[in-house]
């Protein structure tokens, strides 16, 4: 509506990004007024378009333009028309959000670099409910959490993988669409090829597991016009009538579960496991072992002349430093090591994921529910 009601001020805008798209791609990636992306692009184009009040757009037009919904229009309506139809590329939004990945937290970049034995992922709505069942990141599923709908970034670095992804959000409209815009195409992005298809699961809330867990749904937006929301956290009942500690983690466990997905890390070549295991364990063991000879070594420099005063840095003679006995004895202390070692399974991890994370009742309960 706004975007036919502007239509002078649009025009003048994509006639802008079309003369200096090369100056508003490069100030916008590297940081115009502190900001970057897309909402940097947006204040280089604001400046641009100032001088042109009074000759094709009006005052009201560059006022509206600068107003959340103008730049929601500029990104979502003017961005992808002018990106199908020039062919151009949209600066990127800013990457918001948060990774849980072998129990650490990391920034939503770190989609790039997961653990390979990660089994799949679950993109949760809120970063709160991530942060709630971040402990099944040390079962094999990697947690991503944006701020609502998944940006156009996520979906790349997912799309770009092959794994299962999951998807967990509010029982309402918004929620809905969220799983669709990783799933499948949307107007804006499906020139982009970023829709994950059948890789994706809706894991809920559903309306029918908060139907038949008894949630309470309340009044939802007025963008809603009227359709009412469970939200994710009203999960926290099932404290007090199931007795669980974490009743958020318990859930997604269980409908995991009820869903026969297996909670546990991806099993790997047991050579290569040992040496992965092997050169942390050494690495880690030499670590002391080098802090203590520097130590030492700066008590014998001291009260050398050659070491007082400063310098921007110093020079190294370029030769290998290695005790003769060194290697030997870390080929000792592996083969020390590999005789001791023990293996754990997928099915020892599931069972133990299953006891500590998962509730019996609720498996038995969302097995009944709707199943994709």
């Amino acid at each position: 509506m706004a975007k036919k009601q502007y239509k002078d001020l649009w025009a003048a805008v994509k006639q802008i990004i079309l003369e200096h798209q090369a100056t508003i791609l490069e100030m916008s990636i590297r940081g115009y007024r502190a900001s970057r992306g897309i909402r940097g692009s947006y204040y280089l184009v604001g400046d641009y378009l100032e001088p042109l009040i009074g000759k094709t757009i009006t005052e009201d037009d560059y006022y509206w333009f600068s107003s959340d919904q103008g730049y929601a229009t500029y990104r979502d309506d003017v961005w992808p028309e002018l990106e199908q139809k020039q062919g151009l590329t949209r600066p990127e939004a800013a990457a918001v959000g948060v990774v849980y990945d072998q129990g650490a937290e990391y920034t939503i970049t770190h989609l790039e670099e997961v653990w390979d034995q990660a089994r799949g992922f679950i993109f949760v709505e809120k970063a709160d409910e991530a942060k709630a069942i971040q402990e099944l990141s040390d079962y094999g599923w990697t947690i991503a959490a944006g701020r609502g709908y998944p940006l156009r970034l996520v979906r790349k670095l997912l799309k770009d993988d092959t794994r299962l992804v999951l998807a967990l959000h509010d029982c309402d409209p918004d929620g809905r669409g969220i799983y669709r815009t990783l799933g499948f195409e949307t107007r804006r992005t499906k020139h982009l090829d970023i829709a994950l298809g059948d890789r994706v699961f809706d894991l809920g809330l559903s309306e029918e597991q908060a139907n038949v867990l008894g949630l309470r749904f309340r009044p939802g937006p007025r963008k809603y016009k009227g359709q009412q929301r469970a939200e994710l956290s009203a999960l926290n009942v099932l404290s007090a009538r199931m007795g669980l500690d974490n009743p958020v983690l318990a859930f997604v466990a269980s409908a995991m579960v009820a869903r026969d997905l297996t909670l546990s890390p991806t099993e790997v070549n047991k050579r290569e496991m040992m040496k992965r295991h092997i050169r942390w364990a050494l690495t880690d063991g030499l670590r002391g072992i080098v802090e203590e000879a520097i130590e030492e070594i700066m008590d014998q420099l001291e009260g050398d002349q050659k070491f007082d005063g400063t310098a921007v840095k110093g020079v190294l003679e370029d030769t290998e430093i290695l005790v003769p006995q060194l290697k030997e004895n870390l080929v000792d202390s592996g083969l020390v090591q590999a005789e001791k070692t023990s293996w754990v399974y997928e099915d020892e991890l599931h069972a133990e994921a299953v006891r500590k994370l998962a509730s019996a009742d609720l498996v038995a309960v969302l097995k009944e529910t709707d199943h994709e």
